[in-house]
């Protein structure tokens, strides 16, 4: 089938427009990254589940972008499908103590509902630039809380069906959600605690000046990295390898924290990509810790091999 098959049959199972060539630099944090072949949103789960279906037929693989605050796309760009959640699947709801999330509605922006109607557990994940679906599928966590201690029930969509998880049937781990591979979250349920609405304000506001006071500003990936086992974080290993400051092309390591690449002026992923292979060799040859990468890779990128 030809690419304009696949775009006409993608726009037909939306309801809407579909974007060809679409350069991910404005889909990023990091602002690098060539064009995917489409892009396209998503504004139901019945449209979802047609789109999967539609890139299957096509032999399309797929992925669904959230604020893009963990990912780094190849220079080259992707083959493939990129999918956004809007609509009903960005949407929210409360019913009682509980939140009723689309995968698509942005972390920061939860917190600060939950916040206004005086419902805590958010708090310290209030700074955290991703999406509900995006930040549960790595379980994403912040000053000690991780967001799978929250979540009551899934919502998870693949190729071939959509169905629940209920939290008994969760796993989570270290910056994992460990959900069936070729799965998307879609709606997700988390469970808050009634509180007062004015001190629960007052913690987002705190989380949210503490994170932005030991990060950088700018466009990031986020952390690049993840913690080791161990007492030293990835950011501390590579600070006392001497990583801050290192620069390649556009790109930079944060003289803030060392656990984070700034793109300074108009870096390319391969920038990036070799700040990261630096970064890990010196801190393997400093300490022989494997840093393992918490940002993940789109298109033909990846890291050398350290031995």
């Amino acid at each position: 089938m030809s690419e304009d098959t696949a775009a006409n049959e993608l726009a037909a199972a939306a309801g809407r427009p579909v974007l060809e060539e679409a350069a991910m630099e404005g889909h990023t944090t990091i602002g690098c990254g060539g064009p995917v072949d489409f892009l396209v949103e998503a504004v139901s789960t019945g449209r979802l589940q047609a789109i999967l279906q539609t890139a299957v037929r096509h032999h399309l693989p797929w992925i669904v972008l959230g604020q893009g605050s963990n990912l780094l796309v190849s220079d080259q760009g992707w083959r493939g499908l990129a999918i956004t959640l809007a609509g009903e699947l960005d949407g929210y709801d409360f019913h009682g103590n509980e939140l009723h999330a689309g995968g698509g509605l942005l972390l920061p922006r939860a917190a600060r509902l939950a916040a206004e109607r005086g419902l805590s557990g958010l708090e310290p994940l209030a700074g955290i630039p991703g999406t509900i679906g995006g930040t549960i599928a790595i379980n994403a966590g912040a000053f000690g809380a991780a967001i799978g201690e929250l979540v009551l029930q899934v919502e998870i969509c693949g190729e071939e069906n959509c169905f629940r998880l209920e939290r008994e049937e969760l796993d989570f781990g270290y910056r994992s959600g460990n959900l069936p591979p070729g799965t998307v979250v879609s709606r997700a349920i988390l469970a808050l605690k009634p509180g007062d609405a004015a001190g629960i304000q007052a913690a987002v506001r705190d989380f949210r000046a503490r994170r932005e006071a030991g990060q950088p500003r700018g466009r990031t990936c986020g952390s690049v990295f993840k913690n080791p086992p161990g007492n030293a974080s990835a950011g501390e290993l590579l600070d006392r390898a001497g990583c801050k400051g290192l620069a390649q092309g556009g790109a930079e390591v944060s003289r803030l924290h060392a656990n984070f690449i700034v793109n300074k002026r108009q870096a390319r992923a391969a920038d990036v990509l070799g700040l990261m292979n630096s970064c890990r060799r010196r801190v393997y040859k400093s300490f022989g810790v494997e840093l393992e990468p918490e940002v993940r890779f789109l298109g033909d990128i990846g890291l050398e091999p350290l031995k």
